[in-house]
């Protein structure tokens, strides 16, 4: 009777103890892999930007930034801001040497696919404050993007020129 009421504890003990025990979790769904898709949105979302600016076309120019996008360029104060920008953009469009073409060298979108950077090349021309003849500015540049409401749009933009010849 020992035998049995030992066995029978042992059984009521092994029941309780596996009932409390914990499935595994479930594992975490993995988002699908979008960096091949975003990256050629991003190219080409950059050749219709750098078409904009060989249009000369400050409304559409400036539709590639964020609301919060900040312009970092040499020698003057950062652009933020979409209001700011418009404005600044517009003003250097009006410029009767303003040129700007950009080309993308390399694009890598992070694996979340809400942001990337984009690197490239550029040419930029705007008159000489002091001779009002074009000064040609030519360098490599920083793009990120960020994905708001399914879009690509500029969030920072940073071109760097090149050293004088």
């Amino acid at each position: 009777m020992k035998t049995m009421l030992t066995r029978f504890g042992a059984v009521v003990v092994a029941l309780s103890l596996g009932g409390c025990a914990q499935p595994p979790p479930p594992k975490p769904v993995e988002a699908p892999d979008t960096r091949a898709a975003d990256e050629a949105a991003i190219r080409a979302a950059s050749k219709e930007w750098a078409a904009a600016a060989q249009a000369r076309d400050a409304e559409k120019y400036s539709s590639f930034y964020a609301d919060d996008a900040t312009l970092m360029m040499e020698a003057v104060p950062d652009i933020k801001g979409i209001a700011a920008l418009r404005e600044a953009i517009s003003g250097m469009m009006k410029d009767p040497n303003f040129a700007l073409s950009f080309e993308t060298t390399a694009v890598e979108v992070a694996r979340s696919g809400d942001l990337a950077y984009e690197l490239a090349t550029y040419s930029f021309t705007v008159s000489d404050p002091k001779t009002k003849k074009p000064a040609i500015q030519k360098g490599n540049g920083v793009t990120v993007w960020k994905k708001l409401g399914g879009s690509w749009k500029v969030q920072l933009d940073v071109p760097v020129s090149d050293p004088p010849a």
